[in-house]
């Protein structure tokens, strides 16, 4: 038990090793740039490749090692200076420090490392990547207050950083970092902003908004994306010239794509673990042919309704981070669609997924990502699959 301690710990400040005129090999997909030494890899945040520098490590494992840069001989041509004065203190943005272009540069490399290393499958050069405005483009944000300071956690900490303004959030909610008074100790608050106010998830207001002429509700506590200027680019792409008979949405929310099926497709079965949005999933789809369960998808298979809903012509996916279970890859791959649409916010896990069903029969039709996160390594990535 103790030699496993000792495989996993962290560094004491006083008796960090050193490593000095270190070259950085690359960026991984984390954002990290990475390093060896000694035989063993190290990653280091805010560096980039063919640099020189001198680090500090912080944390050792049995295969890797994490660490600080703590000077840089070498700059690499790519380095810029990040517009944000909190940038490497706050824990928010990874990548203030590389020029936007080459930003997306790096990410599209980043898909296609993380598509080539779980699916085995080279995406082309000309893979796109769809940029975003890269500041001012968040419209939902998480601040913090210690009943001191308010802001948002450090980096590599659980410490509040005293913030009035990110150069990544839309005016409202700068507006209300700016104004804001110190909540009550200990208090986390969840925002929603646009251009003319901001709405408090603590709240439960209602926002409605218009998205390539289709009117979207939902409730200020509710999950919605955070990028509403690149929004309409995605559903474009990932809903185009898609019709036939029956569709179903899982993981629907509130019925963002399921709004711009509904006249597509003469049915649509909706899939959504949080009940709450049902209420607004019914507004939005008012006059049109549907079913909506309020469970997790997995206890929906676990209980049969399955069974009952016939073939589809298409079914969109939309998973958290951790992408599908084996129960819903098991549904997707012994239930065949002509048509399957996957939108991910984490491209490994979409690439592990997306092995799984290349070997049940699906084809990728076209694959596009979309830079819904500039300053940070996180991104969504869209697979159109045919059977």
């Amino acid at each position: 038990m103790e030699e496993m301690k000792r495989r996993n710990i962290e560094v004491s400040a006083y008796k960090r090793p050193r490593i000095e005129n270190a070259k950085v090999e690359k960026l991984v997909p984390g954002g990290d740039g990475l390093i060896r030494h000694e035989g063993k890899v190290v990653f280091i945040p805010s560096v980039l490749p063919d640099e020189i520098v001198d680090v500090e490590i912080t944390e050792q494992k049995r295969s890797f090692s994490r660490g600080i840069c703590t000077s840089i001989h070498t700059p690499s041509v790519d380095r810029i200076a990040p517009r944000c004065p909190y940038y490497n203190v706050c824990g928010g943005c990874n990548l203030q420090h590389l020029d936007y272009p080459k930003q997306l540069e790096y990410k599209r490399g980043f898909v296609q490392e993380l598509f080539y290393k779980f699916a085995g499958i080279d995406l082309d050069d000309d893979f796109e990547f769809i940029p975003s405005k890269p500041f001012a483009y968040r419209n939902r944000v998480q601040i913090h207050c210690d009943g001191h300071t308010i802001g948002f956690k450090g980096r590599s900490s659980d410490a509040v950083i005293a913030i009035d303004h990110c150069p990544i959030l839309v005016d409202s909610l700068n507006q209300f970092l700016k104004e804001a008074e110190l909540l009550e100790y200990n208090h986390r608050l969840n925002l929603f902003g646009l251009d003319d106010r901001v709405y408090p998830a603590d709240t439960k207001e209602d926002i409605t908004l218009d998205i390539l002429e289709k009117s979207v509700s939902f409730r200020s506590d509710m999950f919605f994306q955070s990028n509403l200027f690149l929004l309409p680019e995605l559903i474009e792409f990932a809903l185009a010239d898609l019709k036939g008979q029956k569709a179903m949405d899982l993981y629907c929310g509130t019925g963002l794509f399921s709004v711009f099926l509904k006249e597509r497709f003469s049915e649509i079965t909706a899939i959504e673990i949080n009940p709450d949005v049902e209420e607004y999933y019914c507004k939005n789809m008012e006059g049109s042919s549907f079913d909506f369960y309020g469970l997790s998808l997995e206890n929906w298979l676990k209980r049969g309704f399955h069974k009952n809903r016939g073939s589809m012509d298409l079914i969109v996916v939309d998973p958290p981070r951790i992408g599908l279970s084996k129960s819903v890859q098991d549904f997707l791959c012994e239930k065949p669609v002509p048509r399957l649409v996957y939108i991910s916010c984490d491209p490994a896990t979409q690439a592990r997924d997306t092995a799984r069903l290349l070997s049940s029969g699906y084809m990728i039709e076209s694959i596009k990502g979309f830079d819904f996160y500039p300053q940070t390594n996180h991104m969504e990535t869209v697979i159109r699959f045919i059977r």
